[in-house]
């Protein structure tokens, strides 16, 4: 018997909790590429919004084409990929998303067929718990998961909607600890607040005015319509998301509609990850400095990649004494 001993005794299984936070996610890439060349390995996963998103890619094995394809993704590309409606119970119906990760994953994937178990969480809107698909469509379930309150429209599950996974727990380490893991690596995409002052947003006239098994049945909780001035729609969320890129220092600026939804999520995320880590603390906690990222800077993908690496860097000794000693 060589190396650590103990081992043996232990439970050595991994699991990686991958945390909610829109674009500021696309750091769990170099995570998992980090873990793989450590040869660490990860048995397990589950992840909140695009947690479960990377997650998916990781299990369907195309993670390296999505993070080639991702690097050199546009503006006017990530733009296409919207498809804007009626404000209603969103702002983008979410369609395009779908059409995007088919350049991924099969529409018929199944999460039970991934080659490492994945944990998908949404959120229950009417009661507020976590919704968690193990089986059953890997496409409609990232749906459900990536609903960000005000911005995609949220999906019908049964006789309730669904909405973004983070809202009720944007740091899964308990789900993937109850997967079966002993060892816990979990990535927060949260470990501070970003410092938003009014020069860093778009200029705005003030006018003064459970657990499931299946991800079955999973459609818009919209009525599906778009709006008749959809060119207007495309023009208008463009001029948003380029204004609020280029803002100036102008201290009369005010946040966009989009800012606001996200930057408000980006707080309730915040507050739930400090209880969530005061309780359920994970055995390595890796925290890239995405702080400043956006929810959808996702034309930022070297820059955020990159913290994630630099996070495993100084994550390593950790890594090395904690994990891979144990494995």
């Amino acid at each position: 018997m060589s190396g650590n001993p103990l081992k043996y005794f232990r439970n050595h299984k991994v699991g990686l909790a991958l945390g909610s936070g829109g674009a500021k996610g696309l750091a769990h890439v170099a995570v998992i590429e980090f873990l793989e060349s450590m040869d660490i390995p990860i048995d397990y996963i589950a992840g909140s919004s695009i947690g479960a998103v990377i997650g998916a890619l990781h299990g369907m094995g195309s993670m390296g084409r999505f993070k080639e394809d991702i690097m050199k993704f546009t503006f006017r590309e990530m733009i296409g990929y919207m498809d804007p409606m009626v404000p209603r119970s969103g702002i983008i119906q979410g369609k395009g998303f779908v059409k995007f990760m088919e350049r991924y994953i099969p529409r018929d994937a199944k999460i039970e067929d991934l080659k490492t178990p994945l944990a998908v969480l949404a959120t229950d809107y009417a009661t507020g718990s976590s919704v968690i698909f193990r089986k059953g469509n890997v496409l409609e379930a990232l749906r459900a998961s990536v609903s960000i309150p005000g911005v995609l429209v949220p999906v019908r599950y049964g006789k309730t909607i669904l909405i973004d996974g983070g809202v009720a727990n944007p740091l899964p380490i308990n789900i993937v600890r109850s997967m079966g893991a002993g060892i816990t690596i979990a990535v927060n995409l949260h470990p501070r607040l970003k410092k938003r002052g009014l020069k860093h947003f778009a200029a705005v006239p003030d006018d003064g005015s459970g657990q499931a098994d299946d991800a079955r049945v999973l459609l818009p909780a919209g009525d599906g319509s778009s709006s008749s001035g959809g060119g207007r729609w495309f023009a208008a969320i463009e001029q948003w998301l380029k204004s609020g890129r280029d803002a100036g220092s102008d201290k009369d600026r005010m946040p966009n509609i989009l800012e606001i939804m996200a930057g408000s999520v980006d707080i309730m995320e915040y507050v739930n990850t400090a209880l969530l880590l005061r309780y359920n603390a994970p055995t390595v906690l890796i925290e890239p400095d995405v702080t400043d990222v956006q929810t959808l800077d996702f034309v930022d993908a070297k820059k955020i990649i990159n913290e994630g690496y630099l996070a495993c860097v100084r994550a390593e000794k950790v890594l090395n004494r904690r994990v891979r000693a144990w494995v």
